[in-house]
């Protein structure tokens, strides 16, 4: 493998990682705050089974955007948005800054995790797994 062909790959997978990011974010805002109105621990039930629905869909769209992204190695570009999943989960509870008890918390957390690990699933057997026809652009 050439000197240029892994500078691109390093490219590609910071740009995976950051992009995937910024979707995971923008989607659970958008969920929480413009659909649901701030979604709190102590909200009726039907607003926290739509969050809870809807919250980990942003989670799939963020680990399909980096798998699409990096093109190579999906599980390994998701690990450091889970990482900081983890890390989110954990200074939002310790501050004080979420009004769940630590099983609700660590359980949304969880569903981002898994939302994301299903993205990166479902591009490599859905898109890295499909074959290029002669005269296609790969």
């Amino acid at each position: 493998m050439s000197i240029s062909r892994i500078a691109v790959q390093a490219v590609r997978s910071v740009l995976a990682i950051i992009a995937g990011e910024v979707v995971l974010y923008a989607g659970t805002w958008f969920v929480q705050e413009r659909i649901f109105h701030h979604v709190t621990y102590s909200d009726n039930v039907a607003i926290l089974f739509g969050a809870g629905l809807l919250t980990p869909l942003a989670a799939v769209l963020a680990g399909f955007a980096v798998a699409l992204i990096a093109g190579t190695r999906p599980y390994l570009h998701v690990v450091p948005m889970c990482a900081l999943i983890v890390a989110e989960t954990a200074f939002l509870y310790r501050r004080g800054l979420v009004d769940g008890p630590i099983w609700f918390e660590a359980s949304a957390g969880l569903s981002l995790i898994v939302g994301a690990l299903l993205g990166a699933y479902l591009w490599s057997h859905f898109v890295a797994a499909r074959t290029v026809e002669y005269g296609e652009l790969a």
